[in-house]
């Protein structure tokens, strides 16, 4: 009886769930499998990866402190330190992105369900969570401070007491504390709620401006519990921050970097050229930003016209809102100047507002209504599946370069211990390491060479000497040399004349240690 009682009580709790939240956690999990189930289903590593396996990588010197905290936590929870699990780890990703799409169109009171479906799709297949699942050790911490920041966004645009805004402020601020790039997605959900009750709203504008207030004083709470705790843990483990992507650096800026700064906000907004944000919109993609953009200008002048005959006010009002858009999505462009595809997806959420726009069109001839709803939902299926096969075509990319490092590297690892005279305990030096020469029997694909997204943007030389060398043929290879490395060595004439590998006489004794020139 008591198992069947709390059987009923779940089953009750889930049909309090609607439909949209429900559609919307389906298409992140079904697109999440149909697009990252390479990322998902096979272990794939390189980059930071392949040196991090079993870490977090950098937390506290980063700014990340709440990263620290859920380090603690995990470790505290399974007894062991962290894991780069692609099936788990990712597996807690995509729910937890469900969890923020639901959220979504919640807030967002988004009614067809379609729609709904169609944003989990995209959501789950956008580039970002692709590159993410590149470095799977810290995919999960990432998607969970994503989480909070949303349930932050989501109870400060709520009506409620005092202190769960103050909850909320604090959830939010310890969630920039997991990743500073998400605080984008952050922003835009609080300035689309602002959108949302400008145009549904009637009356009085006082009540709307008093709510913009008390949004924006909780924003600015929310760096404020950030930059505490950045502080205290900074002082706490005797670290500064570092200057890896200007985070030491953010925030500060002059006027004119500034007014700079929003210029190339905007003009990436409405026409992506910058390698990073060309890479969210790969091939026809691109085209097809553009005239989704265009619909959404259609729309939302169509609104703003609808909104200004009840009160011109609410609809200048939402108007400057609307204005705001660009820089809450590329807001990352203010926060740092060195950006990589980790970082941008506050544009995901242009989705999540041309869906809103068309699910408030409401056109007077019920058919055109349907063929308007028909053609977004085609172009936003089209969007998803386009983005599904780009990033199978990333993991197709990373999965011929893993394997072909592995034949190469095993052949090194061969050819070093087959060495006459070759004991276990020498030093191996790797010379001409940071620009070695190409290795003509090296094949590159260049069929997917158009791949540019960090990263998967490495050709095949690239991608075989980058800086996680010697971890790559330890953790693939199984083989754990002595390393060393002698810059006086390395000058020497001996060293200058030697071919470079794999020719014969790249690889030699000398000193009592094996030199390989790359």
């Amino acid at each position: 009886m008591a198992q069947q009682k709390e059987s009923n009580l779940i089953l009750s709790w889930l049909r309090k769930i609607s439909p949209q939240v429900r559609a919307v956690f389906l298409g992140v999990m079904i697109f999440g499998v149909f697009s990252q189930g390479m990322g998902l289903f096979n272990k794939f590593s390189h980059h930071d990866d392949v040196a991090i396996l079993f870490d977090m990588g950098t937390t506290v010197s980063s700014g990340r402190w709440t990263l620290q905290l859920l380090t603690w936590l995990e470790g505290l929870f399974y007894g062991t330190g962290n894991t780069s699990l692609p099936l788990f780890n990712g597996t807690v990703s995509l729910l937890c992105l469900a969890a923020v799409g639901g959220l979504l169109v919640d807030l967002m009171k988004i009614r067809n369900q379609v729609y709904c479906f169609l944003l989990g799709c995209v959501m789950a297949a956008f580039p970002v969570v692709t590159a993410l699942f590149a470095y799977m050790f810290t995919s999960h911490p990432y998607m969970i401070g994503l989480l909070m920041m949303t349930v932050s966004a989501w109870l400060i645009c709520r009506s409620g007491p005092w202190w769960v805004k103050l909850i909320a402020v604090g959830l939010g601020g310890a969630g920039v504390g997991v990743y500073q790039a998400y605080l984008p997605v952050f922003v835009t959900i609080i300035l689309f709620s602002n959108i949302r009750d400008a145009a549904e709203g009637e009356g009085s504008l006082r009540p709307l401006f008093r709510r913009m207030a008390v949004h924006l004083l909780c924003v600015a709470g929310v760096m404020l519990v950030y930059t505490a705790g950045n502080r205290f843990f900074l002082y706490k483990y005797h670290v500064e921050l570092s200057a890896y992507q200007g985070i030491d650096q953010m925030g500060r800026m002059s006027a004119q970097e500034l007014l700079h700064r929003v210029g190339r906000a905007y003009g990436e907004f409405f026409n992506p050229t910058r390698q990073v944000f060309r890479d969210m919109y790969p091939g026809t993609l691109h085209t097809l930003y553009l005239g989704v953009l265009a619909l959404e200008g259609l729309l939302t002048v169509r609104l703003l016209l609808r909104t200004s005959r009840g009160s011109r006010g609410r609809a200048a009002l939402l108007a400057a809102l609307f204005a705001l858009v660009p820089l809450g999505t590329n807001l990352i462009y203010l926060m740092a100047e060195d950006i990589h595809a980790l970082m941008v997806y506050g544009q995901v959420m242009q989705v999540l507002l041309f869906l809103w726009l068309v699910d408030r069109l409401e056109l007077k001839d019920a058919r055109l209504n349907r063929a308007a709803s028909l053609a977004a939902s085609l172009v936003m299926a089209v969007t998803a599946v386009m983005y599904a096969r780009y990033d199978n075509q990333c993991y197709l990319k990373d999965a011929l370069h893993q394997q072909e490092a592995i034949s190469y590297y095993t052949t090194l690892v061969t050819r070093i211990k087959s060495l006459p005279g070759y004991r276990p305990d020498m030093e191996v030096f790797f010379m001409n390491a940071v620009d070695p020469e190409d290795d003509p029997t090296v094949y590159n694909i260049d069929e997917l060479d158009f791949i540019r997204i960090n990263p998967y943007w490495h050709n095949s030389m690239e991608y075989l000497h980058c800086p996680t060398r010697e971890a790559f043929i330890k953790v693939w290879c199984g083989a754990d040399f002595p390393w060393g490395w002698d810059p006086e060595l390395e000058a020497s004439p001996e060293v200058q004349a030697m071919p470079s590998y794999p020719a014969d006489g790249s690889i030699k004794m000398m000193d009592g240690a094996v030199v390989v020139k790359f």
